[in-house]
């Protein structure tokens, strides 16, 4: 197996980049206050790397309207090792795919942090860690850990609560399971509820736990 070679880039100056020769400077087009341009040296060929690049910037952009210098360094971290030229093309477009999948999920589902949870459920302590901690360590709810942060999507709970069906269900999906493919479950057509999603059919405890019940069934065929 041939041993692989990091990408190396590096930041233009001012000065460098009035430098570039006319044919370029073409091609790049209009050059803003704050823009960063960088020259980048792959191992091969860098076909297929710079179009999975910008969908990883778009994110970003998504993320957050003004990206911090260092926010994009830890995004390049997490990138770089996806876009080497050994790296098979499907392997790196469906660690895009996860990524654009958990940006559209966090984007379209109300979350709940632990302090949010502990003014509703009606407690008075002073931890607003509780009761959701202890929630989540029971098995009666899950969370989605960003920006260093448990969040709680919103639908496990009614009446500063957890729903009872949530604990079942998740007794039933494959300990295996990650919260975020927890999350995305739930948030998905599931053909075992007519297409519903069980995030939806909470009230229906038997038909929700019996289609995660289905999804640690092995498949034949």
């Amino acid at each position: 197996m041939p041993t692989l070679q990091p990408i190396q880039w590096e930041s233009l100056q001012p000065e460098e980049v009035e430098r570039l020769p006319e044919r370029l400077t073409s091609r790049i087009g209009t050059i803003n206050a704050g823009d960063d341009l960088v020259l980048v040296h792959t191992p091969g060929s860098a076909a297929g790397i710079f179009k999975p690049l910008n969908r990883l910037y778009r994110l970003l952009e998504e993320a957050s309207p003004a990206p911090k210098h260092e926010d994009w360094n830890r995004w390049l971290e997490t990138a770089l090792p996806l876009l080497r030229g050994f790296t098979p093309d499907v392997e790196r477009e469906l660690a895009i795919d996860n990524l654009e999948l958990r940006r559209t999920y966090v984007a379209e589902t109300p979350m709940l942090t632990a302090a949010e949870i502990h003014r509703s459920s009606g407690l008075h302590s002073r931890n607003t860690s509780e009761p959701a901690s202890r929630w989540k360590a029971e098995g009666k709810a899950f969370a989605l850990r960003m920006d260093g942060r448990n969040y709680y999507p919103a639908f496990q709970f009614v009446d500063g609560s957890p729903r009872p069906a949530v604990k079942a269900v998740l007794a039933e999906l494959p300990a295996t399971m990650t919260p975020w493919q927890t999350a995305l479950w739930f948030a998905s057509a599931n053909g075992w509820l007519d297409a519903d999603r069980p995030q939806d059919r909470l009230d229906d405890d038997a038909l929700v736990v019996q289609a995660a019940r289905r999804l640690a069934e092995p498949a034949y065929g």
